[in-house]
């Protein structure tokens, strides 16, 4: 039984060439081979595929009936062949391509955008696909190869990620202005067992940040609403449902505002650190270097910004 192989792109490249120009001698020339290596490749085509696809007359040759056929195909793919090969480096030298990323849905609101803006104006042919994930999804997509780069905070005990730290926040006490710990301008841990608290997803890095901050000063949690939507539990802190912990930028607009009040959690601030993800090990193209480098001198920017 006859194998089938797959067609040899570079037999193909010749006799497509040789079509063009009738010449085994022209062929050659243009391939930089010497003519029997094209006489060669050409008899070992006619061999894998069974027929005869070329007739000589005189010096030059002229196909047939199969030999036709197979131009008909050959042509069309080696023009898209070209096309595809010509894509691909500009993949590196261009940024073209696309940049498959990881971020919450507040990364993607505060800090995404201008990120890409200005990665845009040194790569506009490069495209994001953007899936809204809590860090540890976002961790999870990357060992997985579901995503290039995330936007996260900083891994705990994963060997597996490489981690590029962009900034800190610090997360602050969220209230209505009316509570008396907003009048008062402290926290009274003492009281903190009577309080009903706003708090985002439980199975979230910035919940278990809070519960270890917590768990040293000997403070657990009596009553707690989980909401993953923050704009949904700054609205509930409004009208007095309870209160929240949050990161300070997420709240500015209202603590300026004066619809809510944000209060330190005590002498030793709550810092989380953000950065950008990456699975260990991983080569990293000429686009996705450059994304990374503006999103750690984004995120130096941003904090000096919110530190005035």
């Amino acid at each position: 039984m006859k194998r089938i192989r797959p067609f040899d792109t570079r037999q193909l490249q010749a006799f497509d060439l040789l079509c063009a120009t009738g010449s085994f001698t022209e062929t050659a020339k243009r391939l930089f081979l010497t003519q029997s290596a094209v006489s060669h490749s050409m008899k070992s085509l006619e061999e894998e595929v069974g027929c005869q696809l070329l007739r000589r007359q005189g010096k030059k040759v002229c196909l047939t009936e199969a030999g036709d056929r197979l131009l008909r195909f050959t042509r069309p793919f080696m023009i898209e062949m070209d096309a595809v090969k010509e894509e691909l480096m500009g993949f590196e030298k261009f940024g073209a391509g696309r940049i498959r990323l990881g971020a919450s849905q507040q990364a993607c609101r505060f800090f995404l955008p201008p990120m890409i803006a200005q990665f845009k104006m040194e790569f506009p042919k490069c495209r994001f696909e953007v899936k809204g994930e809590d860090t540890p999804r976002c961790l999870e997509m990357l060992a997985f190869g579901e995503i290039d780069l995330a936007i996260t905070l900083e891994p705990v005990k994963i060997s597996e990620i490489d981690f590029v730290p962009c900034f800190r926040d610090e997360l602050r006490m969220v209230t209505p202005p009316d509570h008396v710990w907003a009048k008062t301008g402290r926290i009274d841990w003492n009281n903190v067992i009577s309080e009903n608290f706003i708090l985002y997803n439980k199975e979230s890095y910035t919940f278990r940040i809070l519960d270890e901050y917590l768990n040293e000063k000997g403070i657990k949690l009596s009553s707690s609403m989980e909401i993953s939507n923050p704009e949904a539990a700054k609205e509930l802190i409004k009208v007095g449902m309870g209160i929240g912990v949050m990161a300070n930028w997420a709240v500015e607009k209202e603590v300026f505002d004066g619809t809510l009040k944000s209060l330190p959690l005590g002498r030793k601030k709550l810092h989380r650190t953000w950065g950008i993800s990456v699975r260990k090990g991983r080569k990293l193209n000429k686009a996705e270097r450059i994304f990374m480098k503006i999103g750690e001198e984004s995120g130096c920017h941003w904090m000096v910004n919110r530190s005035l």
